[in-house]
């Protein structure tokens, strides 16, 4: 990583929180002719959750498996919708190394399977209040 900065390389896909997955990917699909994805259940993160390719980004579904999950507290208090923003990155390990530096505060502070590669989070206090994902592919 060049000048110990975290550089991101691409948006890798934006998060999208919703009650109902199925009836979520069938909306997507017909208004904006979206392939769907496999849905997965990422029992650690307390969604079931799908990857629909737009182009080089994707968008993700997350559904909550349970109204105590952290997708499920979202949706509570803000409803359906925009839930993060996750961008690509070389190295997601030496990212956190770098941001934890610049004082940037984050959820994660070590690396963890996603459904879309090795992943961590950033705050969103210390991005303008977008919960950021770094996503580093398998």
């Amino acid at each position: 990583m060049a000048n110990n900065a975290c550089t991101a390389q691409y948006v890798d896909h934006v998060g999208i929180a919703v009650r109902d997955i199925e009836a979520a990917m069938k909306s997507f699909q017909e208004a904006f002719q979206i392939p769907p994805g496999v849905i997965e259940v990422l029992a650690d993160q307390g969604v079931r959750a799908t990857l629909l390719p737009i182009g080089q980004t994707r968008l993700e579904l997350l559904e909550p498996l349970s109204p105590e999950s952290a997708v499920g507290r979202f949706i509570e208090r803000r409803g359906e919708g925009l839930h993060h923003l996750a961008l690509h990155v070389e190295n997601v390990a030496e990212s956190l190394t770098s941001l934890s530096a610049a004082g940037l505060e984050l959820v994660d502070k070590e690396p963890r399977p996603g459904l879309s590669g090795t992943i961590a989070f950033v705050h969103p206090r210390s991005v303008h209040g977008i919960l950021t994902e770094l996503v580093q592919s398998l």
